[in-house]
């Protein structure tokens, strides 16, 4: 158990203690992502921000509904970025 509790709260970036504490007071305890995840995220915030830019190309008119579908991809990138702030 103490490996356990010892694991989780390094993935956490929290002393054993703070976890324990965090965990008995009803927080929300979050893992810290990993330098992976974190190269994922940066690569959405460059794929979101050329969705932007598409969804502005068309903001003059519809061709074949691919604003619209722009604009929807583009804000289910944001949705998900705003989970991790």
């Amino acid at each position: 158990e103490l490996l356990i509790i010892k694991k989780k709260s390094e993935q956490c970036g929290l002393s054993m203690s703070d976890y324990v504490r965090s965990l008995s007071l009803n927080y929300t305890v979050k893992a810290r992502l990993t330098e992976e995840e974190i190269e994922q995220y940066k690569l959405l915030i460059k794929y979101a921000d050329n969705f932007r830019r598409i969804t502005n190309l068309f903001k003059l008119g519809d061709t074949t509904g691919f604003k619209k579908l722009s604009i929807e991809t583009a804000i289910l990138f944001r949705n998900h970025l705003q989970k991790f702030k």
